[in-house]
């Protein structure tokens, strides 16, 4: 239980930290990608999710650790958002998720993985429309 929290607290805290890191580049302020509300549920999703899918043991540590470590390489694409064009921006996270969607399917059930699909895009379409990002209908 405590190696499951452990993961769990440093998943939330990669993935938090990546998401209100984000300054505004007219202002300069930090800005928040989301609201307190769906930062509690971003907390809860990583645990419910493996929950609700059945994932237990290596198997769960093994999706915690492929969201630790692709929401790790979002969070250095972020910080170059000042060097890249928009649409290179978007196009490089979207190849990330892509990657990452690939290492979940290859670990998960097709049932799961429908169920992790269906979870994490309303995830991602907060952040989309958070960012003014476009968002490629797949």
């Amino acid at each position: 239980m405590k190696r499951i929290n452990l993961f769990l607290f440093l998943t939330l805290s990669f993935f938090y930290s990546f998401l209100n890191a984000q300054e505004d580049k007219e202002s300069k302020q930090p800005r928040q990608v989301f609201t307190s509300e769906e930062r509690d549920s971003l907390q809860l999703w990583f645990y419910d999710r493996a929950t609700a899918m059945g994932i237990k043991g290596e198997k769960r540590d093994s999706f915690y650790n492929i969201i630790l470590y692709n929401s790790s390489r979002v969070k250095k694409l972020l910080k170059r958002q000042d060097e890249l064009a928009q649409d290179a921006l978007v196009s490089k996270f979207e190849a990330l998720l892509d990657e990452q969607n690939s290492e979940v399917r290859q670990l998960l059930d097709e049932r799961q993985y429908q169920y992790y699909l269906e979870t994490y895009s309303k995830m991602m379409d907060s952040v989309y429309r958070r960012r003014g990002w476009p968002r490629k209908k797949k």
